[in-house]
């Protein structure tokens, strides 16, 4: 069974963006000629619009990969666990596919490895879900308490709307976890291609500086040292207070040493 890990936070608070926009559309219709620009704002931590700037790619490493897998079978030994009604992992065929249909967050651990710096590459596709319901992603330098519950990490998540955030697991003084902290977001980006589409991510960890790229647009850095190696998990996530079900296809993974 997957570590446990709670509903992620609804994204949350009044439409700031939608209203803005309305407010200028009206404003345009008045006076003529103005332009626009759509502001996303969702309650807490930077918000905006991030337009990408173009990644400082090095193309593919050329270092022996401290982890790969091309999903054609189960060697790596994945935890395969399904209960159905809740959650699904099916590898095969090039994929890893990992269901959520409870409105919760589904990690799939990378086996029997904890890595400290690395440069990681997946392709990723939302095979089923909406824009409201559907989210993806990787937690990084994760550990989990006696309870199987996920207590620290860095987790870099995107979403069917594309839009991001990045989180910080973080503990009480007895060790339970607490809401996960956001660092980044939601921040709209039109760099993540639209459900159905694959999108490569990569994530850059190298000393207490973080990096999240997607279809080799960076689109955004966090610096933090409070953990510097644990697990990877790759994740599906049913956003709370939406329809039950997504699906998101995992392809060509592959971990590298920073470089």
């Amino acid at each position: 069974m997957p570590p446990v890990q709670p509903p992620e936070r609804p994204r949350g608070g009044p439409n700031f963006g939608l209203i803005a926009l309305i407010a200028v559309v009206v404003l345009v219709l008045v006076l003529g000629g103005i332009g626009v620009f759509a502001l996303t704002h969702r309650s807490g931590g930077t918000t905006g619009t991030l337009t990408p700037t173009p990644a400082q790619s090095t193309g593919v490493p050329t270092a022996t990969p401290l982890f790969s897998d091309n999903f054609a079978n189960n060697n790596h030994g994945w935890d395969l666990t399904s209960v159905p009604g809740r959650y699904s992992v099916k590898l095969g065929n090039g994929q890893l596919l990992l269901e959520e249909d409870n409105n919760r967050i589904l990690p799939e651990f990378v086996p029997g490895k904890t890595f400290d710096d690395f440069r990681l590459d997946v392709d990723v596709a939302i095979t089923k879900g909406t824009q409201e319901n559907s989210g993806f992603g990787v937690y990084i330098r994760a550990s989990a308490n006696q309870n199987t519950e996920l207590a620290t990490y860095y987790r870099f998540a995107m979403y069917g709307d594309s839009t991001y955030a990045i989180f910080k697991g973080v503990v009480d003084s007895s060790g339970q976890p607490l809401d996960d902290q956001k660092l980044v977001g939601y921040l709209s980006t039109t760099a993540l291609k639209p459900i159905g589409q694959v999108n490569h991510v990569e994530v850059v960890a190298k000393g207490s500086t973080m990096t999240l790229s997607v279809n080799g647009q960076t689109l955004n850095s966090v610096t933090d040292s409070s953990y510097k190696s644990g697990s990877i998990a790759l994740y599906v996530s049913n956003l709370p207070d939406t329809p039950k079900g997504v699906v998101v296809a995992f392809s060509n993974l592959a971990i590298y040493p920073a470089s």
